[in-house]
């Protein structure tokens, strides 16, 4: 690489940091980048240079004008030794069609991104892909399916220590539970979510947080803490002159002031939420803002009002289906879709094998249950010559005990054995005693009390841990279950020991 492509790509990564903050300022330079990149012969800096571009046009909302240069950065792809860009290329080209309402060619890129991203391992756009496979199930009503999706997209940025892709990804998790009646869930995934974002300044994602928030709320029925949450969501929105997210604001405003008996005040903030979404295609928004027109037109009495956004809700509802429809005209296109649909679930599946818990494969001294107490009854009939001692853990939610697992795996050596002993108890079976014994104990219960729960979705109480001598150890489940006195080493729960 030459000085002048040196400068070019520093000038190009510069603008990439602006995209969404100087949209327009952004394109226009980028503009002078490919326009330069050409001049000196560098194909590479041609294609970044586009890929800037269309990202912009996204940003200002303007697809058509986006998908024509993401296009141009495909045709360019010829012209370079490698395919480094292409799963970028692919996820734009998806995000261009995802803004159109154009939801089955966007999963087809998507599905396309996230092939190519698993095999040169971009993590990033694995995740935006996996992200936008869920919105697009979530838009055509699996919502189960998206909630998977996007759990599975948290997992992976989370293991990646990808922040701000994990509290994006928790956002939209956040709105498949809100369509799934899971208002209690949706809070702490959008605590996990603001945690993730704290050092992530798109006003954006913040500003949805507390739209989400307040409808989470509204569910509840807790309306004074709702109206908060929404009134925040909106400052945000006014305040950073968010256009796509001020539509949003307005509904969920609305939402709050109908149950608050205002119909009124309802009806004025969803004829304002209409006039800012005709701005942009989004077939999903309208068609929610129309549903909630119609609720509240009948709520006041005036049926007519209510039947015409009524119908205006079923057409916008209807055309989000248009393309499928038009696809699945024959037998062909039907075997094309549930292609596609099995592609899809096989990359994702694929994924979650690398990602989620698997014993066999990640915890070599994981055990069976049973298998774990035969070994305790073996170290026991050692008498004073047994070197082991016992753990117990114990807690009510079993992704609880399943993160304790992980911690004290780290702490297993090869002599080492623990075990799922109940769905509320974890057994740790650890070749010490006496003051080596204890320090483990110390340690897990450290370990333990400074874990970030609130991030992984689990309550605020923590799981007891007990330190047992082996010999006065019980020899069943039941006998444990009972608590007898007289055979713990250490019976101090982890809050009132720590």
């Amino acid at each position: 690489m030459d000085k002048s492509q040196h400068l070019l790509t520093n000038e190009l990564d510069r603008l990439r940091q602006r995209i969404e903050t100087e949209p327009s300022e952004v394109l226009e330079a980028a503009e002078l980048c490919a326009v330069k990149a050409n001049q000196i012969l560098y194909p590479e800096g041609v294609i970044d240079s586009l890929i800037i571009i269309s990202r912009c046009y996204w940003s200002l909302m303007d697809y058509r004008k986006g998908l024509k240069r993401i296009r141009e950065a495909f045709n360019k792809l010829s012209q370079v030794e490698n395919d480094d860009a292409l799963p970028e290329i692919l996820h734009i080209h998806a995000l261009q069609y995802w803004g159109q309402a154009k939801y089955y060619s966007a999963q087809q890129f998507w599905i396309r991104s996230l092939e190519q991203s698993a095999l040169v391992e971009q993590s990033e756009i694995q995740i935006e892909s996996l992200i936008g496979l869920g919105n697009i199930w979530r838009v055509l009503g699996d919502y189960s399916l998206a909630q998977k999706t996007h759990e599975l997209a948290v997992k992976v940025a989370n293991n990646m220590r990808i922040d701000w892709l994990e509290g994006k990804a928790r956002i939209l998790l956040s709105w498949d539970h809100y369509l799934l009646g899971n208002y209690i869930d949706m809070l702490s995934i959008l605590d996990g979510a603001e945690e993730a974002l704290q050092y992530h300044h798109d006003s954006t994602w913040h500003a949805e947080i507390w739209d989400f928030r307040g409808l989470a709320l509204l569910g509840l029925e807790r309306l004074e803490d709702a109206d908060k949450a929404t009134k925040k969501a909106q400052k945000l929105v006014e305040q950073n002159d968010l256009v796509w997210m001020r539509a949003h604001s307005f509904v969920s405003r609305a939402r709050v002031a109908l149950l608050r008996k205002q119909p009124a005040k309802s009806a004025e903030l969803l004829h304002a939420a209409e006039s800012t979404a005709t701005t942009f295609d989004d077939g999903e928004l309208l068609s929610q803002i129309y549903y909630q027109q119609s609720r509240v037109a009948e709520e006041v009495g005036d049926y007519k009002i209510a039947l015409d956004a009524f119908k205006k809700y079923r057409t916008h509802s209807t055309n989000m289906f248009r393309e499928q429809t038009v696809r699945e005209g024959n037998d062909k296109a039907r075997a094309s879709k549930r292609l596609l649909e099995t592609r899809a679930l096989k990359l994702i599946n694929r994924i979650r094998g690398q990602h989620e818990y698997d014993p066999n494969k990640h915890m070599s001294q994981a055990v069976s249950e049973n298998y774990w107490w035969e070994q305790l009854v073996l170290f026991k009939t050692q008498l004073k010559q047994s070197n082991y001692s016992v753990i117990v853990l114990h807690h009510s939610n079993s992704q609880c005990l399943d993160i304790c697992m992980e911690l004290a795996h780290t702490l297993c050596n090869q002599s080492d054995l623990l075990a799922r002993l109940s769905p509320e108890r974890l057994g740790v079976l650890i070749a010490e005693k006496g003051e080596q014994a204890s320090t483990i104990h110390n340690v897990l219960s450290k370990m333990i009390e400074i874990y970030p729960w609130q991030r992984r979705g689990v309550e605020k109480e923590l799981p007891k841990v007990k330190l047992y001598d082996i010999l006065t150890f019980p020899f069943t489940l039941e006998q444990l279950e009972q608590k007898p006195l007289g055979f713990e080493l250490e019976s101090m729960t982890l809050e009132e020991g720590l």
